[in-house]
This record gives C-alpha cells, structure tokens and sequence, in this order.
C-alpha cells in the first residue's frame, strides 16, 4: 500500500477482533492505553510490510526564493525530479516483489497442501 492507494478497509483486515477490542475497551477506559496499543499495532504492521509510511523526506523546499542563480535552481529542479522518479521506481520494484513474494507463498501452500492430500489419499486407500 501506498500513500495514493491507501485503503483504510485493508489496513482494518490486518487486526484481529481481539486487537480492536483491547484498542476500544483501553480508549474507553483510559485513553492513553488504547492510543499506545493502537500506535503499537500501527507499529507492528509497519514492519511487517503492511503498509508504507507517507514519505515526505525531500518533498519540501523552504528556501523562500532559490539560489538566486537561475541556472542552479533549474538543475535542483532537474535532479530533484530524477531523484523523485527513481524513487517512484523503487517503489514498484518493492510492490512487485510483494507481489512475488505474496505468489510465491501460495504456490508453496498449494504444494503443500497437494503432497498432504496425496499421503492421505495413500493412508487411507492402503
């Protein structure tokens, strides 16, 4: 996921009953408590890859008018926006190799799964 198409549905999958329980029975109680197993959580799927962090690192430039130099700021601008699409490059390449990943799992699973079938089979037809 990613800051464009985040989809608050999909992060809510990630938490199991119990995890919202805790988070709601801790803000009702004390506030605090469901807002640091929340923050804990958030933490947690982070981690895990779940989903990214908006990245706003280099995204803002406070400097008021440039350089001054008209010929320096036009290269800022010019590497700036390389920087930004390899960035945006790097980005697809880590999505597509979740994807991978994510293919990768189910084809193991369905393996296993096979070879479990195919010694039950065997079990109970000898």
């Amino acid at each position: 996921m990613n800051a464009s198409t985040f989809n608050p549905s999909d992060l809510l999958r990630r938490f199991k009953t119990w995890e919202i329980v805790a988070i709601v029975a801790g803000l009702v109680v004390y506030w605090p408590i469901g807002v640091a197993f929340l923050a804990w959580k958030l933490w947690k799927l982070r981690d895990e890859g779940a989903f990214d962090w908006p990245s706003f690192e280099g995204r803002f430039d406070f400097t008021v008018g440039g350089s001054g130099n008209e010929a320096f700021d036009a290269y800022k601008r010019e590497q700036l926006a390389r920087l930004e699409e390899e960035r945006r490059r790097l980005d697809e390449e880590q999505r597509e190799f979740a994807r991978f990943l994510d293919e990768l799992k189910r084809t193991r699973d369905r393996e296993t799964f096979d070879r479990f079938m195919a010694e039950r089979r065997k079990a109970n037809g000898a």
